[in-house]
């Protein structure tokens, strides 16, 4: 059964947590007054939010090195659980690389597609025809349709502990907004998650033992028109509250 915390012991559940966070050396930075952002500030990053599109289309213009510095700036200022900060960035911009790593993810995809017709082998998505068949049409199609042409692929890696994923997550959305507000398109590339499968592939990219692709991002100037407005599932679909 849940038990849901009443307003009498709130307050001394509180008191718990914040001696418990202080004994561990949890949130030790220096305390300020909070400062709410209003007006057209708050309008202007909800209106971020709401206008982010993914982009699978770039031109061929080369990213400064002081944008895609501000970018990851942006990245580091995410939250992140007990403040570890767990992000590490491998930043490519050499076309050739980029390249090899498209053809590397589609070889290994081949072998993924293989090796389902091994007895005790079991993903669920490959038990679905249609999802069999997208990435058969990724593994053998000769455009890139892995990194999309993109000029910077920024790998986001973090050592293999409890939430460092989801602070990563959080790391990776305020880089696509910061794109998104610089100008630029982004993208969350999943399959480079499939590079983790071959130890030899992200020994040669820069990434140690122990440590795992947590967000693969593709930033660059988009090519002509971007997606129009994707509808959202309407809020009945998704939303329960608890009063």
């Amino acid at each position: 059964m849940m038990t849901i915390l009443s307003s009498d012991t709130f307050p001394q559940h509180l008191c718990l947590l914040e001696h418990v966070s202080s004994t561990l050396g949890f949130y030790k930075e220096e305390m300020v007054i909070y400062q709410s952002m209003e007006g057209k500030k708050a309008d202007t990053v909800i209106e971020a939010i709401k206008n982010r599109r993914s982009i699978r289309r770039f031109d061929e213009n080369k990213v400064e090195e002081e944008v895609i510095e501000e970018i990851i700036q942006a990245g580091r200022f995410a939250p992140s659980a007990q403040n570890r900060q767990p992000w590490r960035f491998i930043i490519i911009t050499n076309r050739g690389v980029i390249d090899e790593l498209s053809l590397l993810i589609k070889e290994e995809l081949k072998k993924l597609l293989k090796r389902r017709f091994i007895k005790g082998f079991s993903i669920k998505e490959l038990k679905d025809e249609g999802t069999v068949k997208f990435l058969y049409a990724v593994a053998f199609s000769e455009k890139d349709v892995i990194f999309y042409n993109a000029p910077v692929l920024v790998f986001i890696v973090t050592e293999d502990r409890l939430f460092n994923n989801e602070s990563c997550a959080c790391c990776a959305q305020n880089m696509m907004l910061a794109a998104h507000a610089l100008g630029l398109g982004s993208c969350w590339i999943g399959f480079a998650t499939i590079l983790g499968f071959n130890k030899e592939i992200q020994h040669r990219i820069g990434i140690p033992d122990g440590y795992h692709i947590a967000a693969a991002l593709v930033f660059g100037y988009p090519k002509g028109r971007i997606p129009k407005f994707t509808p959202r599932k309407i809020g009945a679909d998704v939303i329960n509250w608890i009063k």
